[in-house]
């Protein structure tokens, strides 16, 4: 498998298991008061954009070259650390 393929994979696994979790917070968030439920709500919106633009760089990362895929691999990590540091504090704040 080429380094390329082998990032490509590794990058989808991260970000499948982050939404997945993320899924688990959604869930928790419908148990906490009103005005708590409201902020969460926000923070998770603001979650599924990051998750929506991480995977959008993802399947263009997927749909690079050989020759042209390192040229991706700094946004998609920019993009996918961000939307990790961001999932972690809130689940750290649940």
């Amino acid at each position: 498998m080429s380094e390329r393929n082998n990032y490509i994979d590794n990058m989808k696994l991260e970000l499948d298991t982050l939404n997945d979790q993320l899924g688990s917070l959604e869930a928790r968030v419908m148990h906490v008061r009103q005005e708590a439920r409201q902020q969460y709500e926000g923070e998770l919106a603001r979650l599924r954009t990051q998750s929506r633009e991480a995977l959008a760089k993802w399947e263009s990362l997927q749909g690079s070259t050989e020759a042209t895929w390192h040229q991706a691999v700094p946004d998609m990590d920019r993009l996918r650390n961000a939307f990790f540091h961001a999932f972690h504090l809130l689940k750290a704040r649940m």
